[in-house]
């Protein structure tokens, strides 16, 4: 079955889980107590929260399933692949695999340098304490040649693919998040969307921030980013009532002058300090107090939050890259690497 299809399928099965359908009530009683009957309604309705938190660890477990499954694929195929080209040139040379691997890997493995090992330590040092700085260093040095190994296998393995045009057509994984309506920056025939699923009181989303406007700097019109709400409630009581007043704020065009500012100071996200910084980005005021004091979006970004879970969302930020998953605050190296594939498939 086409895995588009089995996607829609999974995430409406999930949808109907998390509407108030699957908490459908009956009067059947389920317990009486001095003459006073508690119907599995009334049960229900008092395990309401424990409930709700069920039915998003299940769906989480399905997106992560997904995400899984695909993984376990990929990497199935990628060693299917390796050992047919490595069988194939052991065939054509007429040696042994261990001597094919020895000239063509171990022999080009470049060592680490002292300055390399020296580096790496300093940099990781902290996650060294409790060993001597020898074993340390040497530690350190074990790793980098493991990691220099692997990475003249993995150049050789890609050099073989060329030579004998091997081709893979498991693409990468993706989920298709819808994006119309909601508040973007970009050409809208961009060929690179970024859908970013952030919580104005996360600092890693603060952090990542930067990353994303350098991205968005350097792709300029290649590259579209769609914003979506991820207020991450149970941490961080303030993320609720910011998203609403971004979304108030989009009411008037000025979606991203609020994002910055909810961004620049994180810390104050009070309904006091909302109402401030709309006044100070220049916004009708009263519309927006109006706005925000009506709870008119709770519901909107509630939307957000369930189609984030059945994407896989399960902390913030996690952007997707026309469909593809980087969970965390990265270095740009870890969006460009992605961003530059995608560019290559159009």
């Amino acid at each position: 079955m086409d895995s588009r299809i089995i996607q829609i399928a999974i995430a409406l099965a999930v949808a109907v889980m998390l509407s108030p359908i699957a908490m459908a009530q009956s009067d059947d009683t389920m317990a009486v107590v001095d003459g006073v009957t508690f119907s599995e309604a009334d049960v229900r309705a008092a395990a309401a929260a424990g409930l709700d938190r069920l039915l998003t660890q299940r769906a989480q477990f399905l997106a992560t399933s997904r995400a899984e499954e695909h993984a376990i694929l990929e990497e199935a195929l990628k060693g299917m692949i390796t050992d047919r080209l490595l069988e194939t040139e052991v065939e054509n040379r007429g040696i042994p695999l261990d001597e094919l691997v020895a000239l063509e890997v171990a022999a080009n493995t470049p060592v680490p340098t002292e300055e390399e090992v020296l580096y790496f330590y300093n940099l990781n040092r902290e996650s060294l304490s409790g060993v001597s700085l020898e074993v340390g260093q040497a530690q350190v040095r074990d790793f980098l040649s493991r990691r220099n190994y692997d990475q003249t296998l993995e150049n050789y393995i890609e050099s073989l693919s060329e030579e004998h045009g091997a081709q893979s057509f498991l693409g990468p994984y993706r989920f298709d998040i819808e994006t119309d309506g909601h508040p973007s920056i970009g050409s809208p025939d961009a060929p690179v969307t970024i859908v970013e699923f952030s919580d104005f009181e996360c600092p890693f989303c603060r952090r990542a921030e930067p990353v994303i406007k350098q991205i968005q700097e350097e792709y300029g019109d290649q590259v579209r980013l769609v914003y979506r709400q991820f207020p991450l409630n149970d941490i961080h009581p303030r993320a609720q009532k910011a998203a609403e007043a971004s979304l108030c704020a989009d009411e008037q065009g000025r979606f991203w002058d609020m994002h910055d500012a909810l961004f620049l100071e994180p810390v104050e996200l009070e309904v006091a300090s909302l109402r401030e910084k709309s006044a100070a980005i220049g916004l009708d005021t009263e519309a927006f107090n109006a706005c925000l004091e009506s709870s008119k979006y709770v519901n909107r970004v509630l939307a957000d939050v369930r189609a984030g879970i059945l994407a896989g969302v399960n902390g913030t930020p996690t952007l997707f890259i026309n469909g593809r998953p980087v969970s965390g605050a990265q270095p740009i190296e870890s969006y460009t690497e992605i961003i530059d594939d995608e560019l290559d498939l159009n």
